[in-house]
C-alpha cells in the first residue's frame, strides 16, 4: 500500500525561515564590507551603516544626510563610494553566504 503525504507547508515554512536567516546574515555582511570601505573622519558615517529587510529584500543604507554626497560626490568634492563597493564587489561572497543558508534543514 503506498501512502502519500503532502508536507509542501513544511517545506515553504522551512524555506521561508532559510530565506530570511540568509538575508540577516548577509545584510550583516554587508554592514561589514559598507564600515570597511566608508571614510571616516568624525565616526559619524559609519556609525549610521546599516541594513533593512523589507518584503524579503535586502537593502544597505546609511541614513546620514551626507552619505549621498560621499557616495557620488559634487561638483567640488569627488565621489569616495563605500556602498557601492559594499554591495557590488562581494557577489561571490554574498551567493556563499546564500548557498549556505537556504539548503538548511530541507
Amino acid at each position: 500500500m503506498l501512502k502519500i503525504v503532502n508536507r509542501s507547508g513544511k517545506f515553504k515554512k522551512q524555506l521561508k525561515e532559510n530565506e530570511l536567516e540568509a538575508l540577516e546574515a548577509m545584510g550583516k555582511f554587508g554592514v561589514k564590507m559598507m564600515e570597511k570601505h566608508v571614510a571616516v573622519d568624525t565616526g559619524y558615517l559609519l556609525s549610521r551603516c546599516k541594513y533593512i529587510i523589507n518584503r524579503n529584500e535586502l537593502f544597505l543604507m546609511n541614513d546620514c544626510l551626507y552619505a549621498i554626497f560621499q557616495e557620488f560626490g559634487t561638483y567640488k568634492m569627488k565621489a569616495h563610494p563605500f556602498m557601492t563597493p559594499a554591495a557590488m564587489n562581494y557577489t561571490a561572497q554574498y551567493k556563499e553566504i546564500a548557498a549556505m543558508h537556504m539548503g538548511k534543514g530541507m
